[in-house]
């Protein structure tokens, strides 16, 4: 490629720019022959081309954010920049200080639209100001390279509203311009001044429509307006729909100007007051445009204008903060007081004006009152009842508007009605008028309650199981309430009158559990009531798992009252249960024996009521709460003895149903013939069996008169229900069966021996014989101990025997050699076993043998015994060889 072949245009031959956009050159790249380069060709070649800019009078100029592109679709080389410097510019494109063909460019880049935070709003205008003064400022608009951006004049618009009440104040608007080096102000004449006038909406309409007008253009512009309306104003600048300062509005503040004492003065007083009382007189200041002025209460004077001013005391005015001062006056005795009201030294008018002073009786008095009622209702009420007027006679001329709720009037009463699902406290004032036209003003306080919990759905009737936990899973369906406040903690409690409501047991859940804000218990003491504690979400869920258990063997109609109660009120439900009846078995109350002591003339009398203590009956736990007439209530019942008879007396109504087992039979036969006497029969049987009450049954069975011979017998009783009461096992299926309860009783005609004797003989007995078997095993130890011993003992006195002879023996050789001849006999003795027991422990024993010169040896031998058994050692004899004299023949 040859640089100075190469050609340079712009992009589209558009060749005018707005400061801060984007201008692409491209270069037709050729090489010397003037012929086309393609990228194909230079392959990854790099070009270090230099581009910059500069007027036309030759000064520099500025471009910004040169970006290479490369090659394009249609094979040339491109470049881009930011046009920023305005005015008319060339562009050079060199390539190592090579001019490309068609270098310079020449292109104009006019100035960019205004920039919100490179405009300037500045002047004395934007400062503090008092009412009515002309204030001032001037707009400089500038793009975002800081150039002066102009714009036609109607894009130019100023918005000043004061912040209380968005009043808007009027201002006018005038361009700037440059003529010959020098600024001046147009003529604020009316083809080109624009008045920018308040209107309701935020935009502002110019007064002059002249287009022609409208198309004058200029960067600097004044802004002239005078502000008449005391407070805080925001001062708004847009250029077009840009807002100028960031969109941040200048705020400044127009204080009242001096005080204007023909628009000032009193604006409250009482012509009649009561003695007394300090009373009060408001004086309003302001300047001369209305503003209300400030902090002026130094100045302020209230003055006695009448001849009599004894009596009479004053205080210093008090600033109200929105222009008026409020004074206050005491006057001692009644009468007519002229009074004026001054500033700085100069009097309101009007001056003088007069005050009326009365008797406190002479006024009405107005007291608060204090009125509730439920949400989503309304009341009426006579505010006046406790109010003071003279003469009997007052009205209601005013009242105001309450908070949350509408009143109306209907004569003396007011009616209030808070607003739909409003709950709190409300108030209104209200004013009376006496017959004097005296006025007097009190308040009423209502305090809206929340009604409590509502039931928005019950049963209209529940089914339960007697002596079974009904409903068997879950819990009864139906129960839900609704409350105003779902956050606040409500109670429900419910109690049955013959049962006992609790909760099923709940889901488990591994995370928060809802019912953890839930509280349960039960009533204090020994009440049977169930409360529930907590938000309305949780007490609906807790209701949908209530279940009921009667009392014990309780059938028919319960209720379960529900009481739902939050901090204003009670409100109640009862809800019917029925519980259907399970046949329970009948019962026999009868002693095991019955000793048979009283007797007439017909037997032997059973149950005397005298004597015996003991219950002797039947019954069945089905009659207590059977709903029908319980003479209704029968069932079957049977006695029978297993030797003798026994007699007794029936009704006359249960002839037909009973059965007789006669004395020598062993079948049940129907009654064939009987006396009636007082409705009454007797009958004589070993057996009977009827169909009867439970009292016809305990009226027969006490009257029992029994007769047999020998020691006793066995009476037996039964009784069955027949199945008519009742489902059996369960009401699942509706189906029932009898039940049937028996029981044996010994008669006997001698009474048995008390308990406390039986047990003490027994115990006696049984001590008796620990006592023998203790002393068996003494013995048998003492005798096993001497056999053991004598044993030993025969052992050791062996041993010793033999030891002895075999000492003797080994002492007669050795003094055989010097015995004389003449000796003819030798004696040697032993004890005999002959000792007693009561001899002493210890003795000695001797052993004497005689030798012929005389002379003896003694040989002692000790024998010991036990201590411990004291029993007598028999020594053993000893026997030892006499020898025989020399010279006689054995």
């Amino acid at each position: 490629m040859y640089p100075m072949a190469c050609v340079v245009s712009w992009k589209g031959e558009m060749n005018e720019f707005v400061a801060g956009t984007k201008a692409t050159v491209l270069i037709i790249p050729k090489d010397a022959f003037r012929n086309n380069v393609s990228s194909a060709s230079e392959g990854q070649s790099t070009f270090n081309f230099t581009v910059s800019a500069s007027y036309v009078n030759g000064s520099i100029a500025s471009v910004l954010n040169i970006a290479f592109m490369g090659w394009n679709d249609d094979g040339y080389l491109s470049f881009e920049f930011t046009a920023a410097s305005a005015g008319s510019l060339l562009l050079h494109v060199e390539d190592k200080n090579q001019s490309l063909n068609g270098s310079p460019l020449p292109f104009k880049v006019n100035p960019g639209y205004c920039d919100g935070m490179k405009s300037i709003v500045n002047g004395s205008g934007l400062n503090d100001s008092v009412a009515g003064e002309v204030a001032r400022f001037s707009v400089v608009l500038k793009d975002a390279y800081q150039y002066p951006a102009p714009v036609e004049l109607e894009k130019l618009q100023v918005q000043i509203m004061r912040e209380i009440d968005s009043y808007y104040v009027q201002s006018s608007i005038y361009p700037i311009q440059n003529v010959n080096g020098s600024w001046f102000t147009r003529e604020p004449t009316k083809d080109i001044v624009i008045h920018m006038e308040t209107a309701s909406a935020p935009s502002v309409n110019p007064v002059n429509n002249s287009i022609e007008h409208w198309k004058i253009r200029a960067s600097y512009f004044d802004v002239i307006y005078t502000p008449i309306k005391s407070g805080i104003y925001d001062i708004t600048v847009f250029c077009g729909n840009i807002p100028l300062n960031g969109g941040h509005p200048f705020r400044k503040e127009v204080s009242a100007g001096e005080v204007n004492t023909s628009l000032s003065g009193v604006v409250k007083f009482a012509p009649k007051v009561p003695k007394m009382i300090k009373n009060e007189i408001v004086v309003q200041l302001v300047d001369s445009f209305s503003n209300p002025v400030l902090l002026q209460q130094s100045k302020l004077q209230l003055e006695i204008a009448s001849i009599n001013k004894s009596g009479f005391s004053t205080w210093i005015f008090v600033n109200d903060n929105d222009g008026l001062y409020t004074g206050c006056y005491l006057a001692k005795h009644v009468g007519t007081y002229e009074m004026c009201a001054s500033f700085d030294g100069k009097h309101f008018l009007p001056c003088p004006f007069g005050v009326n002073v009365y008797s406190s009786e002479y006024f009405p008095r107005a007291y608060d009152d204090s009125v509730s009622v439920w949400e989503d209702e309304s009341i009426g009420f006579d505010a006046t009842e406790n109010d003071y007027f003279a003469g009997g006679n007052a009205r209601i001329v005013e009242f105001s508007k309450p908070g949350h709720g509408s009143l109306l009037q209907y004569g003396q009463l007011l009616r209030y009605t808070p607003y739909k699902g409003f709950v709190g406290n409300d108030s209104f004032l209200y004013t009376i008028s006496d017959s004097n036209s005296n006025l007097a003003s009190g308040a009423v306080n209502i305090s809206v309650h929340s009604i409590p919990p509502q039931f928005v759905s019950f049963p209209s009737q529940l089914q339960a199981t007697e002596d079974v936990i009904s409903p068997r899973f879950g819990g009864f369906p139906g129960i839900e309430i609704i409350y105003s406040d779902l956050m606040e903690t409500i109670s429900v409690t419910l109690i049955a009158r013959s049962g006992t409501v609790f909760l099923s047991p709940m889901q488990i859940q591994f995370w928060q559990p809802m019912w953890s804000e839930l509280s349960v218990r039960k009533g204090d003491g020994k009440a049977t009531d169930l409360i529930l504690e907590g938000r309305l979400e949780m007490i609906n869920f807790a209701l949908q798992s209530i279940q009921y258990l009667g009392n014990e063997n309780f059938c028919g109609d319960d209720t379960i009252h529900v009481s739902t109660m939050n901090r204003n009120g009670v409100n109640d439900l009862d809800v019917p249960i029925f519980v259907e009846p399970i046949n329970d078995p009948p019962f026999i109350n009868v002693p095991d024996f019955i000793i048979l002591e009283k007797k007439n003339n017909q037997g032997l009398l059973i149950f005397d009521r005298q004597r015996d203590k003991f219950d002797f009956s039947i019954g069945d736990p089905d009659l207590f709460n059977y709903p029908g007439n319980k003479s209704h209530f029968l069932v079957m019942f049977s006695l029978e003895v297993n030797s003798g008879f026994f007699s007794t007396e029936l009704p006359a109504e249960l002839i037909s149903t009973t059965e007789l087992k006669l004395k020598n039979s062993y079948q049940w036969q129907s009654l064939q013939t009987f006396v009636t006497i007082s409705q009454h029969f007797m009958v004589e049987a070993k057996g009977i069996r009827l169909r009867g009450t439970v009292n016809d049954c305990n009226s027969i069975m006490q009257q029992l008169l029994y007769n047999g011979e020998g020691y006793g017998a066995v009476l037996t009783v039964k009784i069955n229900d027949m199945g008519n009461y009742g489902c059996y096992p369960d009401c699942a299926e509706k189906m029932s069966m009898p039940l049937f309860a028996e029981a044996n009783i010994n008669l006997m005609r001698k009474r048995p021996m008390k308990s406390l004797v039986a047990h003490f003989l027994g115990s006696a007995i049984v001590i008796e014989f620990i006592l023998i078997f203790s002393l068996g095993v003494l013995l048998l130890y003492y005798t096993c101990k001497c056999a053991i011993v004598l044993v030993n003992e025969k052992r050791s006195r062996g041993a010793r025997n033999i030891e002895l002879c075999q000492v003797q023996s080994s002492s007669k050789k050795t003094s055989s050699t010097d015995l004389s001849e003449n000796v003819t006999h030798f004696t040697g003795w032993c004890p005999r076993p002959s000792l007693r027991m009561s001899q002493p422990s210890n003795f000695r024993q001797r052993s004497n043998c005689g030798s012929r010169n005389g002379e003896s040896s003694n040989d002692t031998i000790h024998y010991s015994h036990s201590s411990s058994d004291h029993q007598q050692e028999t020594p053993m004899p000893c026997l030892a060889p006499s020898p025989l004299a020399s010279g006689e023949k054995g």
